[in-house]
């Protein structure tokens, strides 16, 4: 018995993992949930979310240098039009915030990667 108790909550758990999926396969977010920086910038970030069942239903907030950027689904990829220099970067899913900074140079682009864990979330950099 303890071995199928086992055997259902690895399935279980399995099933809760995030994805991690490129931006050219990710849905982009919907307009009604990007409220800045959508005018092309000097440079640009690609922020995209993992595709999952872990917190699916949960919009995460992504804020760029304290605004309110957009709000992010599972599997949604959105694209951020910035100045070159230094931006600090925060997700929120209401009750915890996780920071990071970057540093743009003209024309470069950036991509970041907001992850879904039991343990919480994070932005970390990302070649997809």
């Amino acid at each position: 018995m303890r071995i199928l108790i086992a055997a259902v909550a690895a399935v279980v758990l399995a099933g809760c993992e995030n994805t991690p999926i490129s931006a050219d396969k990710a849905d982009p977010i919907p307009s009604n949930r990007i409220y800045a920086f959508t005018q092309k910038g000097d440079s640009e970030l690609v922020v995209t979310r993992d595709s999952g069942m872990n917190q699916g239903g949960l919009k995460l907030k992504f804020y760029i240098d304290g605004t309110l950027a957009a709000a992010f689904g599972q599997g949604e990829v959105g694209r951020f039009g910035l100045t070159q220099g230094t931006h600090i970067l925060a997700v929120s899913d209401g009750s915890a915030l996780v920071e990071s900074e970057i540093e743009l140079a003209p024309g470069q682009t950036i991509r970041r990667r907001i992850s879904v864990s039991m343990q919480g979330f994070e932005l970390s950099p990302t070649s997809l």
